[in-house]
């Protein structure tokens, strides 16, 4: 069997860390295409799978767009993949209608997040548009949280009961050795020493690109409340900044005058960070399923997250860590200040974050479910059969189970 991932640029296919070298090891035939870069190459020789360069504009234009559809059809009628696996918009539209014009057996549409949730005008039609396309066209799709899938359904950009949600959701897990708060404890302190953040003052984290849509200026107007209440308290921002959505320069004006925040820019181990944190948020206005909340509830983190798709899917709100509304700064304060001031609700919510991380996010049975979700929905379009997974992960034993488990109500709010 070959499979052929699709992204609109190669910094997408970091999200798939591992599954091509674990899908090739089951004995399927891996293919990565996305935009010509040099990191394509280097990611496609760790996993030890081919790389195809592909241009692919991210902005809308007729005409490029169907040069390169024309383009992807030649590329897929001459390798001939049994499935391919298209991730973002622009991939997904493109590669899921060449997919289907070429001939190929199993195309799946991904969706990661919805983008226009955040635009408005014809903007946002043309972006809800794209991914009705996308997801009509579409063999199969899967949906990265069962609350994304909920909302796709109510925005009808996908028809009711044709999205599925494998276990419940995430697109890579996250791997729970590498990320032990035990590990990196000492790293955390050094850290601390580093950036003069005294041992034991309380540190409020965030891990993300410093742009608008994560809600930077909530938080900034969040933090002028708690360093008030927690005096001793430090803001750590891992993250680097990104033109095409920019932050309130009076917000980031704040952050930057501030000596008890620390902009540390983009890191490429963030580990020693969670552990130099004492609670970690993120305010966002849109997400499909943050890696971030999921890496700090492994590493034994209280999770701050807005109430918004995708958000309230990495958040047991009570349990891990609360929920708030989007853009409340007031309300964001009060949930930071709550864990900072109490250790030991911070300790308990903690430990509730790295068990449940524990329980349904391991990496390793988040890749199975994707080997068994290959296996058994391309059996269903006639593929040869693949051998399923080593540890008999039964998380996606067809995708009519994998949609059942995830309904809306179970787990959208």
């Amino acid at each position: 069997m070959k499979l052929l991932h699709a992204t609109t640029v190669p910094a997408t296919l970091q999200f798939l860390r591992t599954q091509p070298a674990h899908l090739a090891a089951h004995g399927i035939d891996v293919v990565l295409l996305s935009s010509p870069d040099e990191s394509l190459h280097r990611i496609a020789e760790t996993e030890g799978v081919r790389a195809i360069a592909v241009p692919m504009h991210r902005g809308i234009s007729v005409g490029t767009d169907l040069r390169t559809l024309g383009r992807l059809i030649r590329i897929l009628r001459e390798e001939k993949p049994d499935i391919v696996h298209a991730h973002t918009p622009k991939a997904g539209l493109l590669v899921t209608l060449a997919g289907r014009l070429a001939g190929v057996p199993l195309c799946i549409y991904q969706i990661h997040g919805l983008r226009f949730l955040t635009t408005s005008g014809i903007q946002r039609r043309i972006l809800k548009a794209t991914e009705r396309i996308s997801t009509s066209a579409a063999h199969e799709v899967l949906c990265v949280s069962p609350s994304v899938l909920a909302l796709a359904e109510d925005e009808r950009v996908i028809r009711r009961g044709k999205g599925h949600v494998l276990g419940h959701g995430t697109i890579n897990g996250v791997d729970l050795h590498a990320f032990d708060p035990a590990t990196h404890r000492d790293a955390g302190a050094a850290l601390r020493a580093e950036l003069e953040i005294p041992h034991g003052a309380p540190v409020v984290g965030f891990v993300g690109r410093l742009v608008a849509d994560k809600g930077v200026a909530a938080l900034a107007d969040a933090w002028a409340l708690v360093r008030e209440r927690v005096p001793g308290a430090h803001l750590l921002m891992v993250g680097g900044t990104d033109g095409t959505d920019p932050v309130d320069p009076e917000a980031m004006k704040l952050l930057e005058q501030d000596p008890r925040v620390h902009l540390v820019g983009e890191r490429a181990d963030v580990r020693p960070y969670y552990a130099a944190m004492s609670v970690l948020t993120l305010p966002s206005a849109r997400e499909g399923f943050p890696q971030t909340l999921l890496e700090g509830s492994a590493m034994g983190l209280p999770t701050v997250g807005s109430d918004v798709a995708g958000v309230r899917d990495a958040v047991q709100d009570g349990t891990t860590g609360p929920l708030v509304p989007f853009h409340a700064p007031r309300a964001l304060a009060d949930a930071l200040i709550t864990p900072l001031e109490d250790p030991t609700r911070c300790t308990s919510l903690g430990g509730a974050g790295r068990r449940w991380a524990r329980s349904g996010f391991d990496r390793e049975a988040v890749r199975d479910r994707f080997l068994d979700f290959y296996r058994t929905a391309g059996t269903e379009r006639g593929l040869p059969s693949v051998r399923s997974s080593p540890r008999g992960e039964a998380g996606a034993s067809s995708p009519a189970h994998s949609a059942a488990a995830v309904r809306p109500g179970a787990g959208a709010r």
